[in-house]
């Protein structure tokens, strides 16, 4: 029994460092795309503030009329993430928009579908980490209904091309990777 066992783990730990590889070629290939247009751009809060200013970037070049920046923590000074994040205080001013009510990646599909209903956009260009780029597609595609998503991968300080030389890589994209399974997986069964 105890060697049924240990097969049986190591069998799982294989097939699991399998998954974990082929998701991290999976991720380590997203790029943003050259040239790309929408009604709107979502950015998703973290990835050290590269994020937001990819998206701010997007809309200073007009390739979305409209930024909402998700899942702004109550205690975010609005004033140091523009300071951070570039862009001029008019483009804040007239066409970027802070959701403050997503504490996750679901809630942030979910802010942004009540966002998008309200000013009847049809497509949106989602800024997000690469390595989180993928559970965030499952949440929006469920979520943000009747809208084209288009994909802009942005690389941060979490690097699967590298994930093996730095310890934040090793943990973040280990994690994220098990997220992503579980959202994955939950999604399957509902």
């Amino acid at each position: 029994m105890f060697r049924f066992l240990l097969l049986t783990l190591g069998v799982v730990a294989v097939l699991a460092a399998a998954d974990f590889q082929r998701w991290l070629n999976q991720v380590s290939d997203l790029t943003p795309p050259a040239a790309v247009e929408a009604d709107a751009i979502v950015a998703l809060t973290g990835g050290s503030g590269l994020r937001i200013a990819a998206a701010v970037r997007l809309l200073e070049a007009g390739s979305g009329k409209r930024l909402l920046v998700s899942g702004v923590h109550e205690s975010v000074d609005v004033e140091a993430l523009v300071h951070g994040a570039g862009g001029t205080q008019a483009l804040y001013d007239c066409c970027i928009d802070f959701g403050r009510s997503a504490a996750s990646t679901e809630g942030n599909a979910i802010e942004t579908a009540e966002w998008i209903k309200d000013n009847g956009y049809s497509s949106l260009i989602l800024v997000t980490s690469d390595y989180h780029m993928p559970r965030s597609l499952i949440w929006f595609d469920e979520l943000v209904e009747g809208v084209d998503v288009i994909a802009y991968p942005v690389e941060t300080r979490i690097r699967p091309k590298e994930w093996w030389r730095s310890w934040v890589s090793i943990k973040g994209l280990v994690l994220e990777w098990a997220k992503y399974r579980v959202t994955g997986l939950l999604r399957t069964i509902e």
